[in-house]
């Protein structure tokens, strides 16, 4: 596959305005060129005009609302049908995305008959406290699996033929999305641990997965590093050569 040529359409949707600066930084950021940036503000009391002002700074980035009565999953849908690219990635709006992700993501597509892909293994970061966790599991990278984080979830746009995110539900719209892209026979692969970190923030009910400190920090087969340079433990460059085709360097 001639990778290349191919675009990838991030679509944020955001109901927090004060990470507003966050969702462009990590649009910006990504050494993946054919990219637009796809914002969903899903709060009425949020006027649209800090976004659309500094969407002027920036290539191929578009402002949207949709009614803070429907929920995410309504949200990502709205944003997949303004999509112009074949690739969609989900961006939440508070965690941080390296200049790689994209790139590492489009590898993976490359190399094996993923429909979709993510992380199944992810680093957690909480500022407050200077600590990076990184919470492993059993699963090998670059390979077949059954679950990933909501916030790296990337697939093509023939997986939105078939499956959209559901409407109804409050919240988990992510892991339902998923199981019914498996159930529909979709192949689902994980890659690395590497370039994406979820931030903790100090209150969990700040959070939409409302799990504190302790439960991440006490998990099974929890990694915890102190520092306050997360950056040089989570980072990993990936880089596209001129065949088209993404490669780890």
């Amino acid at each position: 596959m001639k990778l290349a040529a191919e675009g990838v359409s991030m679509i944020a949707a955001t109901v927090r305005e004060p990470f507003l600066q966050q969702i462009f930084h990590n649009y910006d950021r990504q050494i993946w060129t054919h990219k637009e940036l796809i914002i969903i503000v899903n709060d009425n009391a949020i006027s649209l005009a800090p976004y659309m002002q500094k969407a002027l700074d920036y290539p191929n980035v578009s402002v949207f609302r949709v009614d803070e009565g429907k929920n995410l999953g309504a949200c990502l849908n709205y944003g997949v049908a303004q999509a112009k690219f074949n690739y969609i990635a989900k961006l939440d709006d508070d965690d941080y995305y390296s200049p790689y992700y994209l790139t590492e993501a489009m590898q993976q597509f490359s190399s094996s008959d993923a429909d979709i892909v993510g992380k199944r293994s992810c680093y957690f970061y909480f500022p407050h406290r200077s600590k990076l966790l990184f919470r492993r599991t059993a699963v090998r990278a670059n390979s077949r699996c059954k679950k990933i984080a909501g916030a790296t979830i990337m697939f093509h746009r023939n997986v939105f033929e078939k499956v959209q995110f559901p409407t109804k539900v409050i919240q988990g719209s992510d892991v339902r999305f998923i199981r019914a892209c498996l159930a529909n026979g979709f192949r689902l692969y994980t890659t690395s641990r590497y370039n994406f970190v979820a931030f903790r923030r100090k209150d969990p009910r700040s959070h939409t997965w409302k799990v504190n400190d302790y439960q991440l920090l006490s998990s099974k087969g929890a990694i915890i590093i102190r520092t306050t340079n997360f950056n040089k433990h989570i980072m990993k460059p990936f880089h596209i050569v001129p065949s088209g085709i993404a490669s780890k360097s």
